[in-house]
């Protein structure tokens, strides 16, 4: 995020007693921007935790239902505002249009509500009791750490959320591709919830800075997100530390889609569509492959898919990409043409390189560039799926599906073979809950210490 944006947030956040910016003397640039963020120093790290831990113990102290009830609240007064002050700076951090970034700042907060915070520490059979009794057990975590990667915003405020439901004091290290969400967050939070922001540290610094790995050393839990390499290399890092945390890494995923026969409808095209277009198809939950049943109307719902990519682009459009992404795209649109000639690919719908639609001839694997670029992928039985996506499907996330005409036990035995970690109707993919158990981690209990092993007989 190069240049100047009005209405930056304070891009880092540090105990108070442990930090004075006026006087700290040695600072960096935040990966290949032009923010500045203080060095990490590993000598006063503990002293952080210590002051984090202070006002987690405040937090803590607050009964469990009212912790949920001010932070739903807190969270649903930010949805309705919008972004707000913050709307031009996210903007250009996430790399996407005005109206992209007031969608994604709608669908990052929209899951969150009340219930829907209740839900999930029941699902795990959390309460007020019950984490009085993990306390007790010592299994429930004062210290996390988060490091998390790319350029979507739902990431950042659900590992947070986590944590903070849990009384855990936190630190998060923002990714350098979109560094400025949680210090938004953050700022809006320490007018609303202080009790929430005292107990969370704001900091990035270089992977390879051996200063973090101070702050690794005293968490309890330390939860990754990134490519797997960055991801496999930090837990190695942290499982060599002399008391290693609890280690979460969640590496790259992919979603799709499957579209049956009867519901390829303009309805259900609209709704694809939209899922395609938050982010601009950089999360996780971003449809890329759409397995459509082979029909004598698939061109037709293909061609509707395409018109409602237009439409998106029309009122949310794609947000700036740099030259060297826009030459990639340039090349995966040639190289389809090439394919279209070989009779590979069946047809396509495109504007540009500013979104387009394959659809394959036969049911198999085809990349795609992301940017809202769609691989339709057309099957006969629901057992080719499985089939075509090979060892990719060990990297599946989440699943939209629409399968109007189907059977039950058809649709069951498709989601037991495929095992995404979320389904969802088309057009509510990125909408996850807090209960959504990403890269197939339960949200709460891979926090936990696990339990003493019972004593043998």
């Amino acid at each position: 995020m190069n240049g100047m944006v009005s209405n930056l947030p304070r891009i880092y956040r540090l105990p108070h007693g442990c930090f004075d910016a006026a006087t700290h003397a040695r600072w960096c640039a935040l990966g290949d921007t032009e923010l500045q963020v203080p060095i990490l120093e590993a000598a006063s790290v503990e002293a952080m935790w210590r002051e984090l831990d202070a006002a987690a113990t405040v937090w803590r102290a607050v009964p469990l239902e009212e912790r949920i009830e001010i932070l739903a609240r807190a969270l649903d007064a930010l949805r309705l505002r919008g972004p707000g002050v913050w709307r031009e700076a996210l903007s250009r951090s996430a790399g996407l249009s005005a109206a992209g970034i007031d969608a994604a700042w709608d669908v990052t907060f929209a899951p969150h509500g009340i219930e829907a915070v209740r839900t999930a520490l029941a699902r795990e059979g959390l309460d007020a009791a019950c984490l009085a009794g993990l306390e007790d057990a010592g299994r429930l975590p004062h210290r996390i750490v988060h490091v998390v990667a790319g350029n979507v915003l739902p990431p950042v405020l659900v590992t947070l959320l986590r944590g903070w439901l849990l009384g855990a004091a936190q630190w998060l290290r923002p990714a350098a591709r979109e560094p400025l969400f949680a210090a938004c967050l953050l700022a809006e939070l320490a007018e609303r919830v202080p009790n929430v922001a005292a107990c969370t540290a704001l900091l990035w610094w270089p992977h390879e800075d051996p200063a973090a790995m101070s702050v690794f050393g005293s968490a309890d839990v330390v939860t990754v997100q990134g490519d797997d390499a960055s991801v496999e290399s930090l837990r190695a890092h942290v499982a060599a530390l002399p008391h290693p945390p609890r280690f979460v890494g969640y590496g790259a995923r992919w979603s799709g889609a499957v579209v049956s026969r009867a519901a390829q409808t303009p309805a259900t095209a609209a709704a694809l569509a939209q899922d395609v277009a938050l982010f601009d198809q950089q999360g996780c939950l971003s449809p890329t492959i759409v397995f459509a049943e082979h029909g004598a109307r698939l061109d037709e719902w293909c061609a509707r898919l395409a018109g409602a990519l237009a439409d998106c682009e029309a009122r949310m459009p794609r947000g700036a990409i740099d030259p060297v992404a826009r030459a990639a795209l340039r090349h995966w649109h040639e190289d389809v043409r090439v394919e279209l000639a070989l009779g590979e690919v069946e047809a396509i719908w495109e504007e540009a390189t500013r979104w387009g639609v394959i659809r394959l001839a036969r049911c198999g694997f085809h990349d795609t560039p992301l940017d809202r670029h769609v691989v339709v992928v057309p099957f006969a039985e629901s057992g080719e799926i499985a089939d075509a996506l090979g060892v990719r499907l060990a990297k599946l996330q989440g699943l939209g599906v629409a399968l109007d005409g189907w059977e039950e036990s058809e649709r069951l035995r498709l989601l037991a073979e495929l095992r995404p970690t979320r389904v969802a109707a088309v057009g509510t993919l990125q909408s996850a809950p807090l209960a959504w158990a990403q890269d197939h981690h339960p949200p709460f209990a891979s926090l936990l210490a696990p339990a003493p092993a019972a004593p043998a007989h």
